[in-house]
């Protein structure tokens, strides 16, 4: 785990991943502060998932912070939806009674 890379960390989501001996253990999605990328007048945003995947530090970017903040929205849906369908839907957030993970 890598959060030197991630810089200030604004916002956080815990899943729970049940295991087909019915274990349960901690997926966590982090990601920063959305920054001015050097040199450009584009930003970034960076985000983690950790306990699932590859677990590597990934940057969405964008025209302006804003925009980098929904990419990595964005980004991680996408990332959570395929490992979760891999997993046979055995990824779980509290605050959806529906399955959703709540991501874009």
């Amino acid at each position: 785990m890598d959060f030197d890379s991630l810089g200030e960390i604004i916002a956080t989501r815990r899943f729970r991943l049940i295991d087909e001996g019915n274990h349960q253990r901690t997926v966590s999605v982090f990601v920063s502060k959305p920054e001015q990328s050097n040199g450009s007048s584009e930003y970034h945003c960076a985000f983690q998932v950790i306990g699932i995947g590859s677990q590597k530090t990934q940057l969405a970017r964008g025209h302006d912070s804003i925009q980098a903040l929904q990419a990595a929205l964005v980004l991680i849906a996408a990332s959570l939806n395929r490992l979760n369908r891999e997993l046979g839907e055995k990824l779980i957030w509290d605050g959806d009674d529906k399955g959703e993970l709540g991501f874009p």
